[in-house]
């Protein structure tokens, strides 16, 4: 953990609260010992942006529609919806395993020449 709160601007607080989340839910497990950490409990291939994003923001819920409808209101409603869907659609479209070779490919295109 102290490695990715070194490389990363993650209070370690919070960092923990993630992880405790996601071994919950069967996405990482915890090892003990000194080589112990946080490895996936599948292959990262296997695991989805949504399915991360639902874990450490919650599950998505319909907004209440109990008060009584305006068209503005409603107007307002079908585009947080449309906007919801299309969010849905695209981190379920990508896996860990995606933003590990979009990073290597990205640290690839701008190599540090050192003199």
């Amino acid at each position: 953990m102290s490695e990715i709160t070194a490389k990363q601007p993650i209070p370690e607080r919070y960092l923990e609260q993630i992880l405790t989340n996601l071994r919950r839910a069967g996405v990482v497990q915890s090892q003990r010992g000194s080589k112990g950490g946080f490895i996936l409990v599948r292959e990262p291939w296997q695991i989805t942006l949504l399915e991360i994003v639902t874990v450490v923001e919650g599950e998505r819920k319909d907004k209440d529609s109990s008060t009584s409808p305006t068209l503005e209101r409603s107007l307002v409603l079908e585009v947080w919806e449309q906007a919801n869907t299309a969010s849905i659609q695209v981190l379920n479209s990508y896996t860990l395993q995606d933003l590990c070779q979009q990073r290597e490919a990205r640290l690839q295109q701008s190599p540090m020449y050192y003199i």
